[in-house]
């Protein structure tokens, strides 16, 4: 495979994720962190096969507290419309893959919302991950629903490569409260930031760690893993954020604290 962009501590695929998983080596990573496509939305196919761009559009904090719907736009992207049975078998599909390209031992980190948590633990389970536990991320701001609790978390499905290895010193909260990418910063609809990104990363060993992200958007994950000092593989299908990633990740200075 050629990589779209490779440096020291990053190489960058091209491409379509399962396919491109498929042709890494055994146990070549250590870590699996990702965010992929949630098929999210709503009750109704209809809700499911809105354009992501404006489905995961979010919401701002003023500077009062309250909240507000963005004007920003992104781009799309795509494979978010799957339903529930072909969601199942597609991230059974390439967890599988992952959890083969990953040594044992090894984590996993899967990012789901609410309505999909159910499904991605069984997913990522039926690729033959270990589950481990649930991480929630608190963004700060979220819709606020008349009568309904308001909707500002995300949740982190943790699993392993079978039994757990303690790598790690740090004694990590599974509640982790970052502000979310404010839509005025973002280069994509669902981009996280990297703080949260290496809060997960807490848990892998300091040293000598490989991190895989095979649906890298526009590049957090590996911007937060090259900033910790850890080697990183990604894949990204859009060729626009691929460019955008390679930008990031070829910045001299690479800012770890804020939100990217």
């Amino acid at each position: 495979m050629k990589p779209y962009y490779e440096d020291e501590w990053v190489t960058l695929y091209h491409g379509e994720a399962l396919d491109t998983l498929r042709q890494l080596p055994d146990a070549c990573v250590d870590v699996l962190l990702t965010d992929p496509p949630y098929s999210s939305g709503g009750a109704f196919r209809s809700d499911r096969t809105v354009d992501p761009a404006s489905k995961y559009r979010g919401w701002s904090q003023n500077s009062d507290g309250s909240s507000r719907k963005p004007t920003a736009e992104y781009g799309s992207f795509g494979g978010d419309s799957r339903d529930q049975r072909s969601f199942l078998a597609w991230v059974g599909a390439w967890s599988f893959q992952a959890l083969r390209a990953t040594r044992a031992g090894g984590h996993a980190f899967v990012f789901s919302d609410w309505r999909q948590l159910p499904l991605a633990t069984d997913a990522v389970q039926l690729g033959g991950w270990t589950w481990r536990g649930i991480a929630v991320w608190d963004k700060g701001v979220g819709r606020p629903m008349k009568g309904r609790f308001r909707n500002h978390l995300e949740f982190v499905v943790w699993a392993t490569n079978g039994a757990t290895v303690d790598e790690s010193n740090e004694y990590p909260s599974a509640l982790i409260a970052v502000p979310t990418v404010q839509p005025g910063e973002r280069e994509h609809v669902t981009q996280k930031p990297t703080r949260l990104l290496g809060e997960l990363l807490k848990l892998a060993p300091a040293d000598g760690v490989v991190v895989l992200d095979p649906f890298a958007g526009s590049g957090s994950t590996l911007v937060a893993a090259k900033a910790l000092g850890r080697k990183a593989i990604g894949v990204e299908l859009e060729e626009r954020y691929c460019e955008i990633a390679a930008r990031r990740l070829a910045q001299d200075v690479l800012d770890f604290g804020g939100a990217a």
